[in-house]
Parts: structure tokens; sequence; C-alpha cells
């Protein structure tokens, strides 16, 4: 699989689509909107009073109305700030960028016809044009135009790798991860290795990429799931992996899966300590680290409400990572794990589990600034 090609949330806007399952994201990031506010305040007011247009980039953006929770809230911070300073009030382009498997035509149509006619009102008030592009691509690359960004944003996007770790299905003797596809409590201790310096590499690559973007004033808040602890292998932000994991060696066991198949299986997601973060911005030394916050999200919030259905509970709380794992699933099982997975085994899985605890994911926001 190579994953800048074939991997991205499902798309369209029906029942099991990213746009209909992402509560949860938006709840992520909401919990962090006071940093992108404080940002863009100090952004406005270092740029030239004359400056007409401002170039905002999201990266990660999917599929859903969650890239507008964003660009609201920035808007309303350049109309109050250049009020304040006496200045006129610039036009906003927003970049909307990922994987070239990205659904843009539902993002660029449907969902952003919905939130325009959402905000109209509010935009006649406050004067602020903005024009919407999409910009594919892996964000561990080159995107933009150096020096032309003034300020990006990514939410719950950069736990997801570049690719697998390489060696984990290298060896000789076979896949070293058997009966897992993650970190996991009965991971070889390499394993977590291999994922860390994954993540170093393309976090590193992260920012090298970002400096060369963002303009000489430029601001930068990431939102990255991530975990509390200094193991790895916690399950804080990934409890549902390990529910995933259940269901697909239930699923051998019923002769539906090869034990193979599922061996060989790892999905590229690593979930960091503010530690382990910070001390690759500080290794890479391109940005300054204006503030930081960790916070948590309950699982649960990830539903608008409780299906009075108990059938339809199971279907919209699995529906939030099917929207994330299903195109990772149909790439190296096939479409036929689809249905026994999501309609029978999960579902029975997440009725014994899900509301005997009350589950969290981490989340860790850091505001930068170019040096």
């Amino acid at each position: 699989m190579t994953l800048e090609r074939d991997f991205h949330m499902l798309g369209g806007t029906g029942e099991s689509s990213y746009a209909a399952n992402s509560t949860l994201q938006k709840k992520i990031a909401s919990g962090a909107m006071f940093l992108v506010e404080e940002a863009v305040e100090l952004l406005v007011s270092a740029i030239p009073s004359s400056k007409t247009s401002l170039v905002l980039a999201d990266l990660g953006c999917a599929t859903g109305a969650n890239t507008f929770v964003m660009l609201s809230a920035v808007m309303e911070v350049i109309s109050t700030t250049c009020t304040k300073l006496g200045q006129p009030i610039p036009e906003i382009q927003l970049l909307l960028n990922d994987l070239p498997g990205n659904d843009f035509n539902a993002l660029l149509g449907p969902v952003l016809s919905s939130y325009k006619l959402k905000i109209n009102k509010s935009m006649s008030e406050s004067g602020i044009p903005f024009y919407t592009a999409a910009a594919p691509g892996s964000f561990y690359e080159r995107l933009f135009l150096k020096r032309s960004v003034h300020f990006i944003y990514s939410s719950s996007c950069l736990h997801w790798l570049s690719q697998v770790p390489l060696g984990l299905n290298s060896t000789t003797e076979g896949p070293i991860n058997k009966g897992s596809f993650w970190i996991s409590k009965k991971s070889p201790p390499n394993v977590s290795k291999m994922y860390l310096e994954q993540f170093q590499r393309d976090f590193s690559s992260f920012l090298k990429f970002r400096y060369e973007e963002l303009h000489y004033e430029g601001h930068m808040v990431l939102i990255i799931p991530g975990r509390l602890s200094a193991d790895p292998s916690t399950e804080e932000s990934a409890v549902w992996i390990s529910w995933y994991e259940e269901g697909l060696q239930d699923l051998v066991s019923e002769g539906i899966v090869k034990a193979s198949d599922v061996d060989s299986f790892n999905i590229p997601l690593y979930f960091p300590s503010m530690a382990e973060v910070k001390s690759i911005i500080n290794m890479e030394g391109s940005f300054e680290v204006i503030k930081e916050d960790v916070y948590e999200i309950l699982y649960s919030d990830g539903l608008d409400a409780i299906p009075a259905d108990t059938d339809k509970i199971w279907e919209k709380i699995i529906n939030i990572s099917r929207a994330v794992l299903e195109p990772l699933l149909i790439f190296h099982f096939g479409n036929s794990i689809i249905e026994p997975l999501f309609s029978s085994t999960l579902p029975k899985i997440y009725a014994k589990k899900f509301f005997k605890e009350k589950y969290k994911s981490a989340n860790l926001a850091i505001s930068l600034k170019k040096k």
C-alpha cells in the first residue's frame, strides 16, 4: 500500500462517512481553539496594516465541516483585532490540504455550501470575504510556495505516519508484531522503538517544510492526539484499537480471515507524548514554542446524541473509527471483511466494553512561531 496514494477518510456524506462521524474530532479541535485565537491575534498585530490578504492552511482537512470551525474562529479574531487597531480587514485565502484520495468534491461542494449558508449573515457583518482552494499532497513534503502562508493549522492528523515503520514485516522470520496491528503490551520492545523513530523522521520533515512555507511572521497551531504516559503501549488514546484486534481474532476463529493476514496487518499510527513532540521541535530548531496545552476528551463526546435504538448506538459509535480505518482494512483484507466485522463482531465487543469506563482521548496542543 502506498499511503499517499491509497489512504483517505471515508468520503461522501453518508451514514458511515467521515463527514457524518467526526464530532469527536470537532470537540478535540474546539478544546484548543483558544490557541488559534491567540496566535492569529499575534499575527494580525505584527503584519503591516497595508496587508490586504492573509493565507491560511489547514493540513489534514479530511471531508467534514471541522475545518470551518477553525476558519470561523480566525475570521472573528481578524475582524476584532483589525477593528481595535484601526486597520482594514484583509481577505482570506484558505488552502485545504489532505492526501490526494481525500474527497475534496464533498468538502468543496455540499460541506462548504452548507457552511456558507450558516455564516452568510455573520460574513456580511464582519466583511471578511474568504476563498478556498484544494491543495492535495502529503504534509510530510513541501506543499506551498516559500514564505507564502501566514497561519498553518492541523488537528487530529499528525499521529498518522507517512508509512508503516520499515521492518515490521520484512524480517526473515516473518511479521514481528503478530496478533497486534499497532503497539500493544504484547508487542516486542523494538516495535515501539520503530514507531517512535518513524514519528521522529516524519515530524522533523513536517517542521522543516512548514518553516520554508511560512511567512516571516508566521504562526502554526498543531493539535495532536497523544498520550499522557511515558509508555507508548498504553491504551490511553487507542483503546479502540485493541477492540479491533480482538474483532479480527474472532474473524480468524470463524474462518473468515486468515491468521497470516492479521499478523501482517499494521497501521501507521503513533500517539506521542508532549515530551517527545517538544524534543523533536527543539532538535529541528526552526520554531519557538509560544504556548502548549494537554487535555482529554471523552470518547462518548463523539456522539451528538445517544440513539434510542440500542443497535443504532453501537453502529454510531463504531462509525467514528470506521470512517478512519475502513479504507485500510479493505486494502489489506478486501471488501469481504467489512460486513461481518462492522455488523456483527465489533457491535458485540463494543456492547461489552464501551460504557464500562469513561474512555478518554489525550490531546496535545501546541502554538509555534517561526524563528
